[in-house]
């Protein structure tokens, strides 16, 4: 198919697309923050549109009345990969995932929503004059020097006179324990390589996020990363932990916990 047979779409639909590679699945509320938007007929007009020319699709099942009270999630359609084809930074050969984005599971496409709304918490927090970049697994596959596996973001906020940087992981209701510990393992692994040194000129190391579902799960790896860290080579990396339920979109306050070292 080219470029001229493919039905034309307006710049703020090609970047719902773009947001849609980048987070796999949103709701129309999410989208609507993204762009900054008022108007939620207009972003509905959008999608409807996009759902017809096939660059979008959408669970959209309505058979019960729980369902009645959930929102439509939408993600890339088949024929998106054609229009996105071009797009700057976007890896082509990777968008065959579009072909099995309907059968995602359920905790996967909950795992992607809530990845949306901590992007949106972290820029309702920086500074007016500074600059966050927020990089998903989707963006980051060619990376080879970044750990493995990857994590679920990067992130970089560029202020006047200097950049932070950070490693963000996402932990779920249904994951194990053993997971958590291994991931603080993998991190402390991946420190003493040395690979982010030699492939970023000696930029500092990102510190490191870990969101929660439980005060509980946090509290564990707090415990368990503090004892690992004072053992081996804890003093390369920052390790900061919170929990999902003190995300809130617009207040300003501090929810981080850092693992400290005695």
């Amino acid at each position: 198919m080219t470029k001229k047979q493919l039905p034309t779409i307006t710049l703020k639909q090609k970047e719902i697309l773009l947001y849609l590679y980048k987070f796999r699945f949103l709701t129309t509320n999410q989208i609507q923050k993204l762009l900054k938007h008022k108007e939620p007929q207009r972003i509905q007009s959008w999608l409807k549109d996009l759902i017809d020319k096939k660059y979008v699709s959408r669970h959209y099942d309505r058979k019960s009345f729980e369902d009645n009270t959930k929102p439509a999630i939408y993600y890339l359609g088949s024929k998106a990969r054609f229009i996105l084809k071009d797009a700057k930074d976007l890896d082509f050969e990777r968008l065959e995932y579009i072909y099995s984005e309907n059968r995602r599971k359920e905790k996967f496409v909950n795992h992607c929503l809530f990845l949306v709304v901590v992007y949106l918490y972290l820029l309702s927090q920086k500074e007016e004059n500074e600059e966050l970049r927020f990089f998903t697994k989707a963006e980051l596959l060619n990376y080879d020097y970044f750990p493995d596996p990857i994590p679920d973001a990067y992130i970089s906020v560029k202020g006047k006179n200097k950049t932070r940087r950070y490693f963000l992981d996402l932990f779920d209701e249904y994951t194990p324990p053993f997971v958590h510990r291994q991931r603080v393992r993998t991190y402390l692994e991946y420190a003493e390589k040395d690979d982010w040194d030699e492939n970023t000129n000696n930029t500092p190391l990102p510190s490191i996020l870990f969101i929660f579902p439980t005060e509980s799960a946090k509290k564990h790896i707090n415990y368990y990363a503090k004892s690992l860290l004072e053992k081996t080579y804890g003093d390369k990396i920052s390790l900061y932990l919170t929990i999902k339920t003190k995300i809130k979109i617009g207040e300003k306050n501090n929810i981080w916990q850092k693992v400290e070292q005695t």
